[in-house]
């Protein structure tokens, strides 16, 4: 399992709010940094790794870290300081084959989203709408679920 961590404004020297996060994914997985900037769209869909799902008309800029095969990612940031990193978890429950990533809830969740709070609502939402699912493996298949730690700069 990866590790995260955040340290809030007021315990850092320069009141900045910090997320740090390692990612323990295959060895011979290669990860990207991805920055895209605030965009509008005028596709009604969008896919994801797995699956499709309603687009928004403006998605925010945002500055990633992910699996190269993957359309989500592990850990990232956007334009509105709303940095979110995720942790795989293995419930007790079944795994979905379909539904969204953790990884594509992550991006999702940046792309849409401007404070921590409205992040949280949305990752709950899209979860609620579309489910968590799909293979998480590179070379193997691995299903587990995820969680998340999200924060901003308030």
């Amino acid at each position: 399992m990866c590790d995260t961590l955040v340290v809030l404004a007021p315990m850092t020297l320069n009141g900045h709010t910090m997320l740090a996060k390692n990612s323990d994914r295959e060895p011979n997985e290669a990860q990207l940094l991805t920055v895209l900037p605030h965009r509008t769209h005028r596709e009604p869909r969008l896919k994801t790794t797995y699956i499709d799902v309603d687009q928004v008309r403006e998605t925010n800029a945002v500055l990633l870290c992910r699996p190269f095969w993957m359309w989500g990612a592990e850990m990232g940031v956007n334009e509105y300081g709303v940095a979110i990193g995720n942790e795989a978890v293995f419930t007790r429950g079944g795994y979905s084959k379909t539904g969204l990533t953790g990884m594509d809830l992550l991006r999702l969740a940046l792309e849409r989203c401007d404070s921590a709070r409205s992040a949280v609502d949305m990752i709950i939402t899209l979860l609620e709408q579309y489910g968590q699912g799909g293979n998480c493996g590179f070379t193997k298949q691995f299903f587990y679920n995820n969680s998340f730690l999200v924060a901003d700069t308030t």
